[in-house]
């Protein structure tokens, strides 16, 4: 009944001619959290050292042996590849992602 009213009101308004206030609508989806976080590999190898991901207010790489953190991939590499003498083909056996974050334990 609540719902037929207030149609009832927008409608009056509209044909009078008034517009609404055009206020921005926000829509949440909500999305499984280990879904979205899943890597997906075609040959069951990455084709990177390290896969990409996406953050928001904090750093999406991080070094777990010496606490660094990372915002950018391909820095990310160079330190684990320099400072840990690790080679490339060997950086995808050595990392986990948990909480869209990647992170390299080492051995």
């Amino acid at each position: 009944m609540i719902v037929a009213i207030l149609l009832a009101v927008g409608a009056l308004g509209v044909a009078a001619g008034e517009r609404g206030s055009g206020a921005d609508v926000d829509v949440i989806v909500p999305v499984v959290p280990e879904e979205h976080e899943r890597l997906h590999y075609f040959d069951r190898r990455p084709h990177h050292p390290v896969p990409g991901t996406v953050t928001i207010n904090k750093a999406p790489y991080v070094c777990d042996l010496d606490a660094k953190k990372f915002r950018e991939r391909d820095e990310f590499v160079a330190h684990v590849r320099t400072a840990h003498r690790t080679r490339a083909n060997d950086i995808a056996d050595r990392i986990l992602v948990r909480d869209g974050v990647v992170h390299f334990v080492g051995e």
